[in-house]
């Protein structure tokens, strides 16, 4: 991962001293910021630049135009007791498309160039819960990784975010209890989703235990 020491360390030079870009436009620290997120390992920070400037608990990735399969996961985050629900958690998510690819609409800006068009945020409402609309993602063409959607937070009053496991799909054929033991220790624990279809769509639901 690129540190975030350094980052933070070039915004400070470049506001101060100027800085171009290769066509000679001079930089704002915004610009600059964007460039130093375009990477496929930039800072977890990065995937909270960029947010609209007003959530709700709501994520929409993906609208009707979407090719795939409609997908809704809801669910509540949860303080480190696994019991008290953490209102005000902000959420950011990405995953592939009904192919398997990241793709792109050439908008992105930053870490999202790498992680594709289909990137939401929301901010768990009072009662900590969240829901994602999406499309069901594919799995990586000619690959043995489960379909999933990667996820990360940002907790009120931290300003370190961090990733959680994987939304990964029960009735994945990848997904088997070896799976299940590998990742139940993790932040977040299995991100196993039980889907179900209901009229159409799959319908799922996901508790998560955060950090303490």
């Amino acid at each position: 991962m690129v540190s975030i020491i350094p980052i933070f360390m070039a915004f400070a030079i470049l506001s101060s001293c100027g800085q171009v870009s290769s066509n000679g436009k001079k930089l704002s620290v915004s610009d600059i910021q964007k460039e130093s997120c375009d990477h496929p390992d930039a800072d977890i920070n990065c995937s909270f630049i960029g947010m609209p400037a007003s959530l709700n608990s709501v994520m929409n990735i993906a609208d009707e135009r979407e090719p795939g399969e409609r997908l809704v996961i809801r669910g509540t985050l949860l303080k480190s007791d696994g019991k008290t629900p953490f209102p005000g958690v902000l959420l950011y998510a990405y995953h592939t498309d009904s192919k398997g690819y990241y793709s792109k609409s050439g908008k992105e800006m930053g870490v999202q160039k790498w992680h594709g068009r289909l990137h939401g945020w929301c901010k768990t409402d009072r009662n900590g819960n969240y829901e994602i609309r999406s499309i069901r993602p594919a799995p990586y063409p000619n690959n043995q990784i489960p379909a999933h959607i990667h996820p990360a937070v940002k907790v009120p009053g931290n300003s370190l975010p961090y990733h959680l496991t994987d939304f990964v799909f029960k009735d994945d054929p990848l997904i088997d209890d070896q799976y299940a033991e590998s990742m139940k220790e993790r932040t977040g624990g299995t991100g196993i989703v039980d889907l179900k279809k209901i009229d159409g769509v799959w319908i799922g639901q996901r508790d998560i235990r955060l950090k303490p």
